[in-house]
């Protein structure tokens, strides 16, 4: 693979740095899964400091990576942060469920906030995981991988399930199917935000629906044949379910030779 990136060194969090305010992430629209339907999806509680906790979501890329947003980790104690892989629901530890420790965060070293972009990072396991039916990686978008908006894709997470509303005990695993929106036409409904190359769009235009806080980190899925594909990583939104106001995602496939040269994967 040809890396056209600018690679301009790697920002490693370690177990002294301490924390920050998420911008997005939950699902209108959205419906229980079932159990062991998307093995790849994590979960992500983050410690903001020694009091205040908050959380994201993530996908298992191989068995020791997780690929997620930057925002989820700009400023975190890493010492008392973890992953829950094969978790469903969160109010119940399911028996396929198993917990991970984090050994290492690498955030995209052009990131500033969500809406700037280059909204990625990568958490490492403090051991790899041992995959099953219910916990597998995902498959990642190549660069020449085209979604349109007749690609089912589908986003998943645990976040709120309309803005302000959290998710109702025993909070289980939620998806919801997006349309793609290409990127002209969600910029011409972001006038004050710039829709960038390496980010994409999805939701109804009606907004019906979206994804939401809570759900930051988390991807974004399309068919491909008979494979899902991650095509996005949850990233902002101009609140949750409003019209005209599709959810903006980090494209995977413009940061395939940023996820290789820091993972190997």
């Amino acid at each position: 693979m040809i890396c056209l990136q600018l690679l301009l060194g790697i920002l490693i969090l370690d177990t002294h740095m301490s924390s920050s305010v998420l911008s997005r992430s939950s699902t209108l629209g959205k419906q229980d899964v079932e159990e062991g339907q998307w093995p790849w999806q994590v979960y992500v509680q983050v410690q903001v400091n020694y009091k205040v906790a908050t959380f994201c979501g993530g996908s298992l890329i191989s068995e020791q990576w997780v690929l997620m947003t930057a925002q989820c980790f700009k400023h975190s104690l890493l010492k008392h942060s973890f992953v829950r892989l094969g978790a469903y629901k969160l109010d119940r530890t399911s028996k396929h469920e198993v917990k991970k420790s984090i050994k290492k965060v690498v955030l995209h070293e052009q990131y500033e906030k969500a809406d700037d972009g280059f909204d990625i990072a990568l958490v490492q396991l403090d051991s790899e995981v041992s995959l099953s039916p219910y916990i597998s990686p995902v498959q990642l978008a190549k660069p020449n991988d085209v979604f349109t908006e007749d690609t089912e894709c589908w986003a998943t997470g645990w976040g709120m399930t309309k803005e302000n509303v959290p998710l109702a005990p025993p909070r289980t695993l939620q998806e919801v199917q997006l349309p793609i929106v290409d990127n002209r036409r969600c910029q011409s409904m972001y006038n004050s935000e710039i829709i960038r190359e390496d980010m994409m769009c999805a939701g109804d235009e009606d907004g019906q629906k979206d994804t939401c806080m809570g759900d930051n980190g988390g991807p974004l899925v399309c068919k491909k044949g008979d494979s899902w594909i991650q095509a996005g990583i949850v990233s902002f939104g101009r609140g949750c379910g409003r019209p005209n106001s599709p959810g903006v995602y980090t494209r995977v496939s413009s940061f395939r030779c940023w996820i290789r040269k820091h993972s190997g994967v």
